[in-house]
C-alpha cells in the first residue's frame, strides 16, 4: 500500500496551508466561513454577504444544492444559486464556497466558486470525492455523523489521491445519545486530527448546537482547542429560513465575531496597513533627497545595478520572513517606479 497522504509522517509535511483566494487555512489567525445554510434569493445572499464581510468574515458560504432529511425539504436553487453566490462574493470581495451532492454538480460549482464543499452525508461517496479532487479547487470535507476520525481521513485520502493537496476538514458533530440537537460536537476530534494529520481542521457548531444560543459557546470552544477556523451559518431572518432555523442573525453573528477576536484582528491589520503607508511616505522623502543629490552631480535617476542589488536583498528578507519573494519583488518594482517618477518631476 502506498504511503497515506492525509496523515502526518515523520520527516514529511508538518502542517498544510490551504489557500482559498487570499485566505490561508492553517496559517491565518482563525478565518471564519459564514453565510446562509441555503441560498434562497438574490436579495437574501447579497444582504447576508454584506453582513458577513462587514464583521470580518473570510469566506462567503451559501448552498445552491441541498440534501434534506425529508423529500419535501427545500432542495436549493441549483446552478442559478451558484451564480448569485459568485456575484455576491465578488461584490463584497470575499472568496466563496458551496456544497455539491452529486458528481454532476462539481463542474458547475467549480466554474463559479473558489472552494467545493462535500456534505457530511456524502463523506464516503467516493466517486464524488474523486471528481471533486480533479476539479482544481480546494475541498471542504465534512465529517459524517457516524464516522471515526480515521474514516474521515480516509475520505480525505480520495481527494488527495487525485493530486489535489488542498483539503480542509470540518468537524460538525457526531451521532450520540439523546439531547435536543441532532448531533453532538466532538470537540476532542480537533486535537486528535492535529496529532495524526497535517490537514487544517475547522468546526461548524450550527447543527450540534440545537439552537442559535449555543453556537457561540461551541465556536469559542473550537477556538480554545486549536481549530483552524469555524463555519457560521447566518440568515437575515432565521425564523423564516427554508433550511436550519438555528442560524445566527446578522447581529448575533457580529457579536460572536467580536467575542472570537476577529474584529480585533482586523483592527490590528488596519494599524499595520497604516504603518506601511507611513513608511512608504518616509521612503519617498528619502528618495527625493537622493534624487536631489543625483541632480546636483549630474547622475542619472535610474541605476539598474543598484536596483538589482536591492532586489536580491529584498528577496532574501522575504524568504527569512516567510512570505513569497516574487510577491515582495513585484511590490518593490512598483515602489521603485514611483520613486523614479517623483524624482523626474522634481527635476522638471
Amino acid at each position: 500500500m502506498e504511503e497515506r497522504k492525509a496523515v502526518r509522517v515523520e520527516g514529511g509535511i508538518d502542517r498544510s496551508v490551504v489557500e482559498v483566494g487570499s485566505v490561508r487555512f492553517g496559517h491565518d489567525p482563525f478565518p471564519v466561513i459564514a453565510g446562509p445554510c441555503a441560498i434562497e434569493s438574490e436579495e437574501q445572499i447579497r444582504t447576508i454577504a454584506e453582513a458577513v464581510a462587514a464583521a470580518g468574515g473570510a469566506v462567503l458560504r451559501g448552498n445552491a444544492f441541498k440534501l434534506g432529511s425529508s423529500p419535501y425539504d427545500f432542495r436549493g436553487l441549483g446552478e442559478p444559486g451558484l451564480v448569485m453566490l459568485e456575484r455576491a462574493g465578488r461584490e463584497v470581495g470575499l472568496p466563496t464556497v458551496s456544497q455539491v451532492l452529486e458528481p454532476s454538480d462539481v463542474g458547475a460549482a467549480a466554474d463559479r466558486v473558489d472552494m467545493i464543499e462535500i456534505h457530511s452525508g456524502s463523506m464516503q461517496n467516493f466517486e464524488l470525492l474523486r471528481v471533486a479532487g480533479r476539479a482544481g479547487k480546494p475541498v471542504l470535507l465534512r465529517r459524517a455523523p457516524s464516522a471515526t476520525v480515521d474514516e474521515w481521513l480516509w475520505a480525505a485520502e480520495y481527494v488527495l489521491a487525485e493530486g489535489n493537496p488542498d483539503v480542509v476538514l470540518v468537524e460538525r458533530g457526531i451521532r450520540t445519545f439523546g439531547g435536543t440537537a441532532s448531533d453532538t460536537l466532538d470537540i476532542s476530534s480537533i486535537p486528535e486530527v492535529k496529532e495524526h494529520s497535517h490537514l487544517p481542521v475547522i468546526v461548524d457548531p450550527s447543527h450540534a448546537a440545537g439552537g442559535a444560543a449555543k453556537v457561540g459557546p461551541l465556536a469559542l470552544a473550537a477556538q480554545g482547542v486549536g481549530a483552524d477556523g469555524v463555519v457560521l451559518e447566518v440568515h437575515s431572518h432565521p425564523e423564516s429560513a427554508k433550511s436550519n432555523p438555528s442560524q445566527l442573525s446578522p447581529e448575533e453573528y457580529s457579536a460572536l465575531m467580536f467575542r472570537l477576536g476577529v474584529n480585533r484582528m482586523r483592527a490590528h491589520i488596519d494599524l499595520v496597513d497604516r504603518e506601511i503607508v507611513r513608511l512608504l511616505a518616509k521612503r519617498q522623502q528619502m528618495s527625493l533627497e537622493i534624487g536631489r543629490v543625483k541632480a546636483e552631480r549630474g547622475l542619472p535617476i535610474f541605476a539598474p545595478e543598484r536596483e538589482k542589488e536591492l532586489m536580491e536583498v529584498i528577496r532574501k528578507e522575504a524568504e527569512l520572513s516567510g512570505i513569497r519573494p516574487d510577491h515582495v519583488e513585484a511590490l518593490f518594482h512598483l515602489v521603485l517606479a514611483e520613486s523614479r517618477a517623483v524624482q523626474e518631476l522634481r527635476r522638471d
